[in-house]
């Protein structure tokens, strides 16, 4: 569930970001604390459906966009992707050194 608290804040921050304002102006605007919002967007804790549903109506995001956040990886996936990728760079350096 951890993971799926991760993606939501990470969904609402993007719509934030795409609109362009601030913490504290969106957090007024969804009538949330600014300590709140930054707890939702750090995957610390859920928004409340009232939340959501605030989200949804003032910043014109209709449900199947809002729940679209599959495309969000974890940071403990982000983290594994990264060091695959640094893996693999050392080994095609390794093999065209040693070639």
């Amino acid at each position: 569930m951890e993971d799926n608290r991760y993606k939501i804040g990470q969904k609402i921050k993007e719509i934030r970001k795409k609109a362009r304002v601030t913490q504290e102006i969106f957090s007024e605007k969804i009538n949330i604390e600014p300590s709140s919002l930054s707890n939702i967007e750090n995957g610390k804790s859920y928004p409340s459906m009232q939340t959501v549903l605030k989200i949804m109506d003032e910043f014109r995001v209709p449900p199947e966009q809002f729940f679209d956040y599959d495309y969000l990886v974890s940071g403990e996936e982000l983290e594994r992707q990264i060091v695959d990728i640094i893996k693999n760079r050392q080994l095609a350096y390794l093999d065209n050194y040693f070639s």
